[in-house]
This record gives structure tokens, C-alpha cells and sequence, in this order.
């Protein structure tokens, strides 16, 4: 196998039954004007129905498109059996736990750009919900930046909710956000697009001195009140 990355943003590594296959005999190369000679390669030996496996890794080097591809050598020729495609990205707030939209993704065998961007969809799949009863689906947001606080808003209506819908993330931090969908009607929704309004917002105080938060959290005190259990010496407290 021959990996072409001009980039060198790809990799590509062999699993434990790839190396039980794995031989550094002698292969006969052509020569010009030479002799003959074998040389030390290293090649895999697959017999009949014999299979293995090899992960492909990416670790982008620019916040660009990139390319590769996975070739074999089939005795003197080069067959292309897989194109490699990854976007480098350096985003300061990202979605994580989100899966990527594969029936878009398939509808196409070519890798043109409109696919690329498919893939990329933020993509949450509900399946069948009953009518009237809450589906839930979870994700986090994070704020990867070291010294930026976001806010973070969901403008999102019925049938869709998301909580905490506002709130604060501070560098470093993240934050687990549930949708909900609650529809009292028989309803297809297909690439319902919600949007998060994102800002960077500066602190009066020191951040240390400031307490995360979202529009889930709320204060509560309790103050004393007249009534009192028999058993009890003090007086029962009732939250505010």
C-alpha cells in the first residue's frame, strides 16, 4: 500500500491482524539499462477470501481542505482504491457528540464539494418520537479558546427546545445542551435548521471572580417560617 499525502496530514497503520500478514521478502524489480535485482520490500500476503484491516488516521497541519490517497500495488501497476478528504479546522467554539448526516453523505459516490459540505452538517437524527411525549437528544459545546468567555444563545422555536437555550462558557469549559422535541401532531421535520448566536463577552471583574452560567441555574435562599415539626427544636424552612 502507498499513502499520497502532500500535506503529511494523513496516516496510515496497520491493526494487529494486519501484521500477522505482514512480510519483508524479496521482490524483482525492473530496471533500465540494469540488471535485475531483488530488493527488500515490504509487501502483505492475502490468500483466497483472506481479509484485514488498517486504520487511517488525520491530523490536519492548516485550518485548510485536504487531500491523499490510498494506493495499492497490484505487481507493476497502481490502482487508487480510496480518496482521503479531512478539513482542518481552528474554531473557537465547537459541537461535539453530533453525528454527521451519512444518508446525504451516500446519495453521491463522488467527492465534490457539496458532499464534503454534507458531512460537515451538525447532523441530529430523532427517529420516530409519539405524538405528545418528549424525545431527547444531548450534545456539548465547548469553548476552546484560552483566554475568550462566550456567550452562547439557540434561536430555536416549538416544536424544538434546547436547554440551557443562554448561557456563559468560559475558556476552556463546555457544556452539555439538550433537545428536546415535542410535537402534539403528527409531523416530518427533515434539515430543521437552528442557528447559535455566539459573541465574545468581556467581565467587569476578574474571571475567576465570575461564576459560570446558563438560564438553567437559578439562586435559592430559604428563610425560616412558623411552622414546626413536634419532633424538631427549630422551626421549619421553606425555599424561595
Amino acid at each position: 500500500l502507498h499513502l499520497e499525502d502532500e500535506h503529511g496530514a494523513f496516516l496510515l497503520k496497520g491493526t494487529a491482524s494486519t501484521l500477522k500478514i505482514f512480510h519483508a521478502g524479496d521482490v524483482e524489480e525492473d530496471t533500465v539499462g540494469k540488471e535485475s535485482k531483488p530488493t527488500k520490500k515490504p509487501y502483505l500476503l492475502l490468500c483466497r477470501g483472506q481479509s484485514t484491516k488498517f486504520d487511517v488516521i488525520f491530523k490536519p497541519t492548516r485550518a485548510q481542505r485536504l487531500e491523499g490517497k490510498i494506493c495499492v500495488s497490484l505487481g507493476d501497476t497502481y490502482l487508487t482504491l480510496i480518496e482521503l478528504v479531512g478539513e482542518g479546522h481552528m474554531d473557537e467554539f465547537t459541537l461535539d457528540g453530533l453525528k454527521e448526516d451519512t444518508q446525504e453523505r451516500n446519495a453521491k459516490s463522488s467527492l465534490k464539494k457539496d458532499i464534503i459540505d454534507a458531512v460537515r452538517v451538525n447532523h441530529i437524527e430523532f427517529g420516530d418520537c409519539p405524538v405528545g411525549k418528549p424525545c431527547r437528544r444531548t450534545f456539548t459545546i465547548t469553548n476552546r479558546s484560552r483566554r475568550k468567555v462566550m456567550r452562547f444563545e439557540w434561536e430555536a422555536d416549538a416544536p424544538f427546545q434546547f436547554s440551557p437555550k443562554v448561557g456563559h462558557l468560559h475558556p476552556g469549559c463546555a457544556k452539555n445542551i439538550t433537545v428536546t422535541l415535542k410535537s402534539d401532531v403528527p409531523a416530518t421535520f427533515r434539515r430543521h435548521l437552528v442557528k447559535c448566536k455566539v459573541t465574545r463577552i468581556n467581565f467587569e471583574l476578574p474571571r475567576r471572580k465570575v461564576p459560570d452560567w446558563d438560564d438553567q441555574m437559578s439562586i435559592v435562599t430559604w428563610k425560616d417560617t412558623t411552622r414546626k415539626d413536634l419532633a424538631a427544636r427549630w422551626p421549619k424552612k421553606e425555599k424561595v
